[in-house]
């Protein structure tokens, strides 16, 4: 198959405002830096973690890889456009030098900040807009599976040779990658399914032994050293059962912490699923007190607005500077 993007794929990304960097890397201005800078609003990462919404930016070294094709993500997938491509070979070749990626990255950022100049009218507080233009920390989560990308270990290691921190966001379907990965600030497993049924079914696995390799790197994950955490993604009429599944394989990680987010009805989702898939806040609060008995993890906190409540294995959470 070619290794270039489709064409129809770049132009969906573009109009859904990715900036494509080199051949399959991408930024996105996330809307929390944006809510941020104009009204003080932050993100769960800042309220959980620390991590300051307005110097937090989100990039993806592979927007077109990943070897799933979850039905509530809201990636672009090959029935969305109606094009076939290769979604899990990545070589060498095609992807661009960590150097060169997080430069580029850290450019679009600046790009996307144009509009936010407070010597242009823009209504941003001038030392925000300037530690805008200077993050402190990389969110690897924004579409695609970053462990596809070959020089993994190379971005982290360049963003903490930056002085930022690192958010990792990976589907657990590479757990020999995960074993020797640098280690970012924190790394997410997703755990989107309970048992390999409705794995199959809602996460549409694109490789063999899909469910076996997640299993297997919730074994590595209690090994590794960094802040690991398992997030669920909770679909309404999809995954919100088989609950003493989750547990299970929570207890096999042993995550520092657990967060429970309920699906979003946004971007190609919405091709997908319907409103009432997205779980209210009550319900997911519902399940993160279950989740919460049967694991022994503490409830610490919530963020409403986008329906997710934090566990953590010990009572006190250390924020992130």
């Amino acid at each position: 198959m070619n290794s270039e993007m489709p064409a129809e794929l770049r132009k969906k990304l573009e109009s859904q405002g990715y900036h494509i960097l080199g051949q399959r890397g991408a930024f996105k201005a996330c809307q929390w830096q944006k809510k941020s800078l104009l009204s003080g609003d932050t993100c769960y990462k800042q309220r959980f973690y620390g991590i300051e919404s307005h110097r937090c930016l989100q990039m993806t070294p592979v927007v077109d890889k990943c070897s799933q094709n979850c039905e509530f993500c809201w990636r672009v997938t090959p029935d969305d456009v109606k094009v076939t491509w290769d979604q899990t070979s990545v070589a060498n070749e095609d992807v661009m030098d960590p150097v060169s990626l997080l430069d580029s990255t850290l450019m679009a950022n600046l790009r996307s900040l144009g509009g936010y100049n407070p010597q242009s009218g823009a209504r941003v507080l001038e030392h925000k807009y300037r530690e805008a233009r200077e993050p402190k920390h990389v969110a690897i989560s924004l579409s695609g599976e970053p462990t596809l990308y070959p020089f993994l270990n190379g971005l982290i290691d360049e963003i903490d040779r930056r002085n930022m921190t690192s958010f990792l966001v990976t589907n657990g379907f590479q757990p020999d990658i995960i074993a020797e990965m640098s280690p970012p600030t924190q790394l997410y497993v997703t755990l989107a399914a309970p048992n390999e049924e409705i794995q199959k079914r809602l996460c549409r696995p694109g490789i063999k032994g899909a469910w076996d390799s997640l299993v297997k790197t919730q074994d590595v994950l209690q090994s590794l050293s960094g802040r690991t955490v398992n997030r669920l993604t909770m679909v309404q009429g999809r995954n919100m059962e088989g609950i003493r599944g989750y547990a299970d394989l929570i207890s096999r990680g042993e995550p520092d912490f657990i967060e429970v987010k309920g699906y979003m009805f946004l971007g190609s989702s919405r091709e997908r699923l319907s409103a009432q898939n997205a779980p209210s806040h009550q319900e997911i609060c519902a399940f993160s007190e279950k989740l919460s008995a049967l694991t022994g993890y503490y409830v610490q906190d919530e963020q409403i607005e986008s329906r997710v409540i934090l566990l953590s294995k010990s009572k006190q959470v250390k924020k992130l500077s």
